[in-house]
């Protein structure tokens, strides 16, 4: 497999090389020259490439049994599509999955492997079929897949390589299944309605406002300083950070153009991302320095210790920037007006009890998730309210008020929450209530 792609790799530098001697830029000689100097490069990037794979198929392995049924449902879709044919390549049928699923086991390490080729195929070809390869934007991927050298020299002939789009395409679908996982695009497909190119560009979004390039690098430097399945506990929660947030851009700004939803929202992300720790109420404080506190003594530096711990929170990022634009203030104002409602709503404890919720089925999944969009969407809505009527305020002031303003409602509410609290949450009939609750206050 080395070999193979390292040779896909020479054979589109060559053809990079051969535009700029058609254009008499180079020379037969010096071309030759190039090429052997470049084969060092290559190759490591063809080996960094074979190491995501083997990181993103240890993640699968360890979910596969909860995917079980979203790795079904892809290879029929190949199946359908003409591109795959079990028997052939020793892939369950879905008679033997349904038995899998009942013993509560999913593909085999060998059979993902298998899949993530197709996956990344399929997808490929679904992106040469839309717009996407001909976004501007994506020219810094193809700087990146040639070599350094080739690129200070030649960068103004990146646009003419006659297979620029296929390359864009194939760098790009590569890249979302080596982070994200096999299944990430079929599942967002089944789930939103939306198309496998217009999935690849909220995930392009969501990687690039939230730096989970930096992330992930820093996670990947503690290859055997750290235990491995805390490593990948790390590095699963940068990739649930990129997925909840390409879901955001997927529903609530679909089309959006890549640059400019990234240049929109990723200096306010990293503001928003550098302060996070700051700003949230004590109590949600003391917990997160808990678990950064544990994390550092299993080994993990203390930066990417305390960024993890308080990593979840960032899912909220997108809302809270969209916020601050439409009403003018402060990034951080807003976001500590999330946090406040959160703590004083017990939205955080809904959300939480949420995630609790089994969800073996594609339909209970999706319910949660239903239901997590309607959570952030009711805190968005209120917190819109809040700064409607704030009149200047500060965000502290600004909610004291807003509840004051809706003390029968808020009250009902707080005695709801401490008789469910009291109560438990056994399924999403209870959380369905709750939400109703929350609604009457902006209702």
């Amino acid at each position: 497999r080395i070999f193979r792609f390292t040779s896909d790799h020479e054979v589109n530098l060559k053809i990079l090389l051969g535009v700029a001697m058609e254009r008499g830029e180079l020379s037969l000689e010096e071309r030759n020259s190039l090429l052997h100097a470049s084969t060092d490069d290559v190759v490591q990037r063809v080996l960094y490439d074979n190491y995501l794979q083997a990181q993103i198929l240890s993640q699968e392995v360890a979910v596969a049994p909860d995917r079980n049924e979203a790795c079904e449902d892809l290879m029929l879709q190949l199946e359908a599509e003409g591109e795959l044919e079990r028997a052939v390549e020793f892939l369950p049928s879905s008679e033997e999955m349904a038995e899998r699923r009942g013993r509560g086991e999913g593909l085999t390490r060998p059979e993902l492997a298998l899949l993530v080729t197709y996956a990344k195929r399929s997808i490929s070809r679904d992106l040469l079929e839309s717009d996407l390869p001909d976004s501007q934007y994506l020219e810094r991927d193809l700087e990146r897949y040639f070599p350094q050298a080739i690129v200070e020299r030649f960068a103004e002939l990146l646009p003419e390589h006659p297979l620029r789009r296929e390359l864009i395409a194939t760098i790009v679908a590569n890249d979302v299944v080596n982070s994200q996982g096999v299944t990430f695009v079929s599942r967002l497909v089944a789930e939103t309605g939306a198309t496998a190119a217009e999935v690849v560009r909220a995930y392009r979004i969501a990687r690039d406002v939230v730096d989970a390039g930096v992330r992930w690098n820093d996670v990947e430097a503690l290859d055997g300083k750290i235990d491995p399945e805390l490593q990948n506990q790390l590095m699963t929660g940068v990739d649930w950070l990129v997925e909840t947030t390409a879901r955001w851009y997927l529903v609530r700004a679909p089309g959006i153009r890549l640059a400019e939803a990234i240049d929109q929202a990723r200096a306010a992300f990293r503001e928003l991302s550098s302060v996070i720790e700051q700003i949230g109420p004590e109590s949600w404080r003391e917990q997160r320095e808990r678990e950064a506190r544990r994390h550092i003594e299993e080994g993990v530096p203390e930066v990417i210790a305390r960024r993890h711990a308080f990593q979840d929170e960032l899912v909220h990022g997108p809302d809270i920037i969209t916020v601050s634009r439409a009403t003018g203030r402060p990034v951080l104002e807003v976001a500590r007006g999330f946090f406040l409602l959160g703590d004083r709503l017990a939205i955080d404890w809904l959300e939480q009890r949420l995630g609790e919720q089994p969800a073996k089925t594609r339909w209970q999944r999706w319910a949660v998730r239903s239901m997590e969009d309607d959570l952030f969407t009711i805190r968005r809505q209120i917190i819109e309210t809040i700064l409607e009527q704030a009149g200047g305020r500060p965000i502290d002031e600004a909610v004291d008020a807003f509840l004051e303003d809706r003390a029968a409602p808020y009250g009902r509410l707080h005695r709801f929450m401490r008789s469910l609290a009291m109560e438990g949450v056994t399924d999403l009939s209870q959380l369905t209530v709750a939400l109703r609750q929350l609604r009457t206050l902006v209702g």
